[in-house]
C-alpha cells in the first residue's frame, strides 16, 4: 500500500494499514521536525518512509491513499494514475473498514459548525458518536472509537470527496456550493462535481438534505437516488425541515422554537436546521434535538462575539475565507463596518459588492486590499490599512451605536497569518487593546 502525504490523515491512514499487517510505503514531499518524528514512528512499526520528495519511479503498489492537501493535478497524483493505481482518500479507506454509520456534512461554508452540532444532538440522543473528518479528528481514528451501533458526524471536504469511490453516507447534508478552491480543483465545475460525490453512491434507502435556497445543491439533488429532504431557514420545504414563523417544523410537527437556536444570524439558524434535520432523518427523537440545540455554543472564529462596547458589537468571523461565507454572515445584519481582505486564492471578490446594503463602511487589508477597495468603490466608504490593529481602530472610528464591527475577510489568511485562528486571535487582541485605550474612549468611538 502506498500512502501519499504524512499530514494528520496520511499518518493515521498509514498506522491503520500497518495495524492490518499491510506492507506500507509512505512518501512525503516536504520535510521538517514533525514529519521526521512521524516518519521515525512509522519506520519502527515496519513502514518504508521517504520524506523531502517523491520518487516517481517507485510507485509499485496495489493501492494509493492520498492526503487531501495534494491536488489531483500534482505530479505524484498524475504518476500514480499513469501506473493504473486507484487513488483513495482517507475517507474512502475508513468507509471500507468501518462498521458504524456515517452522517456526512459538506458545503462551501458552515461544515464544522453543523457537524459539531449534529454530533452534539446524536450524543444527547444516546447514540455513540464522534465528530470527525475535515473537522480535525481523522476519520480512520474515529471508526476505531465508534461501535457498530453508533454513527459518526462526518465533515467532508471537496478534497476528500475527490478521491472517493464507494463512500456512501446513510444521511448526507449539502449546506451550499459557491466558488472556492478553484486553485486546487482547477475550475468551479470540477469543485461542484467533487461535492456531488457526496451522494453519488446513496440509494433510495438513504437520505439527502440539500439547502432548499441553494441552486447548486438542489441541482445535485435532482440527479440523486436518495430520498430528498430539503432544509430551509426561511420556510418549510416539501418533504423536509424548515421554519414556519418562529417554529422549526419537521413532518408537520414542531421540533423547537427558532429563538432557541444559540447560533447567531440567519446562517446560524440554517446550520441548526440542517443538523436537526439530519439527526431526525436518522431516527433521533425530536425531544433530544430540542434539548441539544439550545445548549450548543458556536465554535471559535465563526461569528463569535468578542466584545460589546458603546452599543457596538465586535464579531470575529475569521473562518469566512471566501465571499460566499462573508455574504452569509451578513444576512439579516445592518450598520456593519466590515473588515475584509487577505489572500483571494484566485477567487473573484466581486460578489462582495452584494453586501453593500448592510454596510456603512469597509476596512480593507492584506494582499487583496486593493481588490476589496475596487469592489466597494462608489458603494460604501473604504479605508485601506496594513495591520489588524489599524483595521480595528479604523472600523471603530466609523462604527455607530446599534451596529457592529465584523471581521469576515472573504479571503484566506495565509498572506499575514499561520491560519484563520491566528487572524481571529489578532482581531480579538486588537479589539481588547482599543477598548482599553482611554484616548479612544471606552466605547471605541472617537
Amino acid at each position: 500500500m502506498l500512502v501519499v502525504g504524512l499530514g494528520v490523515s496520511g499518518f493515521s491512514a498509514a498506522k491503520a494499514l500497518l495495524d492490518l499487517h499491510a506492507k506500507v510505503r509512505v512518501t512525503e514531499g516536504s520535510d521538517g521536525e514533525l514529519l521526521a518524528q512521524r516518519a521515525g514512528y512509522l519506520q519502527r512499526l515496519g513502514a518504508e518512509v521517504e520524506v523531502g520528495g517523491h520518487d516517481l519511479d517507485r510507485l509499485d503498489a496495489d493501492l494509493a491513499v492520498i492526503s487531501p492537501g495534494i491536488p489531483p493535478t500534482a505530479a505524484i497524483a498524475n504518476a500514480i494514475r499513469s501506473e493504473g493505481l486507484e487513488l483513495w482518500s482517507e475517507v474512502e479507506l475508513a468507509y471500507r473498514l468501518a462498521d458504524c454509520d456515517f452522517l456526512a456534512v459538506s458545503g462551501t461554508n458552515g461544515k464544522t459548525t453543523t457537524t459539531s452540532l449534529l454530533a452534539a444532538v446524536l450524543e444527547e440522543a444516546g447514540v455513540p458518536t464522534a465528530a470527525a473528518g475535515n473537522i480535525g479528528y481523522p476519520l480512520i481514528d474515529a471508526i476505531a472509537a465508534v461501535p457498530a451501533n453508533g454513527a459518526i458526524a462526518l465533515e467532508v471536504s471537496s478534497f476528500q470527496l475527490e478521491a472517493t469511490h464507494r463512500f456512501r453516507p446513510r444521511v448526507a447534508v449539502l449546506l451550499n456550493v459557491a466558488e472556492d478552491h478553484t486553485d486546487w480543483h482547477g475550475s468551479f465545475e470540477a469543485y461542484r462535481s467533487a461535492k456531488a460525490r457526496l451522494v453519488a453512491n446513496q440509494t433510495s434507502t438513504d437520505v439527502f438534505l440539500p439547502n432548499a435556497a441553494d441552486q447548486h445543491a438542489m441541482d445535485i439533488a435532482r440527479a440523486a437516488t436518495a430520498r430528498i429532504a430539503p432544509f430551509s431557514a426561511e420556510l418549510v420545504p416539501e418533504g423536509g425541515i424548515g421554519v414556519d414563523g418562529r417554529d422549526v417544523v419537521w413532518r408537520g410537527g414542531r421540533v423547537m422554537s427558532a429563538d432557541d437556536v444559540s447560533l447567531p444570524g440567519v446562517t446560524g439558524l440554517e446550520d441548526a436546521v440542517a443538523a436537526a434535520g439530519a439527526a431526525l432523518e436518522y431516527g433521533v427523537d425530536p425531544r433530544a434535538v430540542a434539548r441539544a440545540v439550545p445548549a450548543f455554543r458556536p465554535l471559535g472564529h465563526r461569528l463569535e462575539v468578542v466584545a460589546t462596547s458603546g452599543g457596538v458589537t465586535y464579531i470575529d468571523d475569521s473562518k469566512a475565507t471566501n465571499p460566499h461565507a462573508t455574504l452569509a454572515a451578513l444576512r439579516g445584519m445592518r450598520d456593519v463596518v466590515l473588515i475584509a481582505g487577505g489572500r483571494s486564492k484566485g477567487i473573484d471578490l466581486g460578489p462582495l459588492a452584494q453586501a453593500a446594503p448592510s454596510l456603512i463602511a469597509v476596512v480593507a487589508l492584506g494582499e487583496a486590499k486593493r481588490e476589496v477597495e475596487r469592489v466597494f468603490e462608489g458603494l460604501v466608504p473604504v479605508e485601506v490599512v496594513d495591520t489588524m490593529s489599524e483595521a480595528v481602530t479604523a472600523a471603530a472610528r466609523r462604527s455607530v451605536a446599534g451596529g457592529s464591527v465584523l471581521l469576515s475577510p472573504g479571503c484566506a489568511s495565509l498572506d499575514m497569518y499561520a491560519g484563520y485562528a491566528a487572524r481571529g486571535e489578532d482581531f480579538a487582541r486588537s479589539v481588547a487593546e482599543l477598548l482599553r485605550d482611554p484616548e479612544r474612549g471606552a466605547d471605541g468611538n472617537t
